[in-house]
């Protein structure tokens, strides 16, 4: 399975897009997507810009990586091609991105929740360790 870096250079090869002028136009280093950097985390400021300047793509997979590319499938635009299609909703690119965000909160609220879990079970070995 593939990590969302991994998943976001998809967009850029499916697209025919050059990952200089993808990564431009997103306003993203290109660098925070090879080598190490690759398998680190991407925020969701930077979820919302992808999500924002390439609408068709399916939040869900984005994020998780589970479902179609494409919000649509089927769907593949270069950009060049999209400036001349019928332009998007506004209120169909704002629900995309919550849709998004609501992906991460969900995220981050496992990665809580998992964390408290593990402070719980330190607390408890340090109190253990206290006492002998």
């Amino acid at each position: 399975m593939s990590n969302i870096k991994e998943r976001v250079l998809q967009i850029a090869e499916r697209k025919k897009i050059s990952k200089t002028d993808f990564f431009k136009d997103l306003g993203l280093s290109y660098a925070n997507f090879k080598g190490p950097q690759k398998s680190t985390g991407l925020n969701s400021d930077a979820v919302a810009t992808i999500l924002s300047k390439h609408p068709d793509i399916n939040p869900t997979w984005l994020v998780i990586g589970e479902g179609p590319m494409y919000r649509h499938e089927g769907e593949i635009v270069r950009e060049e091609e999209a400036r001349y299609n019928e332009p998007v909703v506004v209120n169909e690119i704002e629900q995309t991105l919550i849709d998004a965000l609501k992906l991460v909160i969900s995220s981050q609220e496992k990665t809580i929740s998992s964390l408290e879990k593990q402070v719980t079970i330190l607390e408890n070995t340090i109190r253990i360790l206290q006492g002998k």
